[in-house]
């Protein structure tokens, strides 16, 4: 599958090389694509090139600039991303990552669906950190990633790029249920820096066998 990364930091470059091992095509959506390149030169199934050309050429776009620039970032591409499936891994953080800045009634999702009226929104892979992902078995058991959505078709594809990643995929039903896997993401926050209980753990939905 062709899918776009828009952002190159930390979690971005992770996801783009575990989905380029689950052989898809990655191009990374960059501000500056000639400085960026050398990051990636390793890679031949990995190209990058303008946020604007990267959301073009894709299938599914994948959101991962951090928060305070991701509408701006939206809004100025949503010509490009008309139609298609746009995954959304932000966490509206402060800058100071001790709180989330919207929540309660909204979420990042659904602010960046408001903008992208004509897209597929799916909230996916915002509940584990970059350091973790490369390694998504835990303790022997398969980590989780929880996605939600309101376009049926559109969770499918997600939920198969989830699983080519190596991780089980758990349906968390409507897009505004972002706002409480936004929130369990900033409990994985709270407990792993400010409860000091490290950052080798993730959630999961246990059903009673």
């Amino acid at each position: 599958m062709n899918i776009a990364i828009l952002g190159t930091g930390k979690m971005g470059t992770v996801v783009g090389k575990r989905l380029v091992a689950a052989d898809h095509t990655i191009v990374f959506g960059s501000r500056d694509p000639k400085s960026t390149r050398h990051k990636y030169a390793d890679f031949p199934n990995i190209s990058v090139r303008s946020y604007s050309e990267a959301a073009k050429d894709s299938e599914l776009s994948i959101i991962a600039v951090p928060w305070a620039f991701t509408l701006a970032l939206v809004d100025s591409i949503a010509t490009e991303l008309d139609g298609k499936i746009v995954v959304d891994l932000t966490n509206p953080l402060a800058a100071d990552i001790s709180h989330l800045v919207v929540g309660g009634t909204n979420s990042a999702a659904e602010q960046i669906a408001r903008i992208l009226v004509n897209s597929k929104i799916v909230k996916a892979f915002n509940g584990i950190t970059a350091d973790n992902f490369l390694t998504p078995n835990f303790s022997g058991d398969v980590a989780q990633i929880f996605y939600c959505g309101d376009d049926a078709e559109s969770k499918k594809v997600v939920r198969r790029v989830i699983e080519s990643c190596g991780y089980e995929a758990q349906d968390c039903g409507a897009l505004t249920n972002a706002r409480y896997l936004e929130g369990i993401a900033m409990l994985w926050l709270q407990l792993a820096f400010w409860e000091d209980r490290g950052s080798d753990f993730s959630f999961r939905i246990a059903r009673r066998q």
